[in-house]
């Protein structure tokens, strides 16, 4: 998958942990807040499909809530500064945050989309020892694919450009439908301190990237056959209690408190 890949890219160590010996940790608030937005939007796009109408942007952000909240009963990772600040703080902030986002989606990403599927799961077999799953976000009437993000910060040109997760949705779509997308779009609301706006990025992918693809599968692959994980540079971001769970009981990480 996506997040399979993404992640033996970055951290050898937290895969094997994650998906080898299936240690389950419960997600971070930021990564709830963009379930909570993508849940709004889930709800608006599925209805759409037969419809061709959005929903009121009161029903999106409330949908968007509710998928927040759902989640939330599942269980919450809070890092030392959020701790401080308290549990009830830091969610009650999360949960007004998600409806901002929801709000922004209604007006300005969901009246651009016709869609023709929601979350569509697709497998691609491949002649190695383990096949490749995509979930595309959103696929469209102007045969475009796109992944609906949440950020604090805009992003550049090249993260549409090098994403692995469109790569692997232009696969799909081609798998799909026997041709390559139209386009790929990196469509993320931008939640800053003092503002919260749409950013879209658009890019294309073609038999280069399919192949750059495949070559990172074959090395995955490899590695996860050798039972060969190397752990993130501690220098990373990804190698921090922020955005690692595993971070505290990590073998590979100097505690220095």
């Amino acid at each position: 998958s996506t997040s399979q890949l993404e992640l033996i890219s970055m951290c050898g160590e937290a895969y094997r942990r994650a998906y080898i010996e299936k240690e389950k940790l419960p997600p971070g608030i930021a990564m709830l807040r963009g379930t909570g937005v993508h849940g709004g939007a889930e709800a608006n796009f599925l209805q759409k499909i037969e419809t061709h109408r959005d929903l009121p942007v009161s029903d999106i952000v409330d949908a968007a809530v509710a998928a927040f909240d759902l989640e939330l009963k599942a269980g919450v990772s809070l890092d030392r500064e959020e701790e401080s600040i308290g549990a009830a703080n830091v969610i009650g902030e999360a949960r007004d945050d998600v409806a901002d986002m929801a709000e922004v989606h209604a007006k300005e990403q969901a009246p651009d989309y016709q869609p023709i599927a929601v979350e569509e799961l697709v497998k691609i077999e491949l002649p190695g020892p383990r096949d490749l799953w995509g979930v595309i976000d959103l696929r469209d009437d102007a045969d475009r694919v796109t992944d609906l993000k949440t950020a604090k910060r805009s992003k550049n040109a090249s993260d549409a450009d090098d994403s692995i997760q469109l790569s692997i949705y232009a696969a799909a779509f081609e798998a799909l439908t026997g041709r390559a997308p139209a386009s790929v779009r990196l469509d993320t609301i931008v939640q800053t301190k003092t503002s919260t706006k749409r950013q879209l990025l658009e890019s294309k992918r073609g038999p280069d990237d399919l192949r750059a693809l495949s070559a990172r599968i074959n090395a995955a692959n490899a590695a996860i056959d050798a039972g060969v994980f190397l752990p993130a540079s501690p220098s990373h971001w990804k190698c921090s209690p922020k955005w690692c769970g595993f971070h505290s009981t990590c073998p590979f990480v100097v505690n220095r408190s």
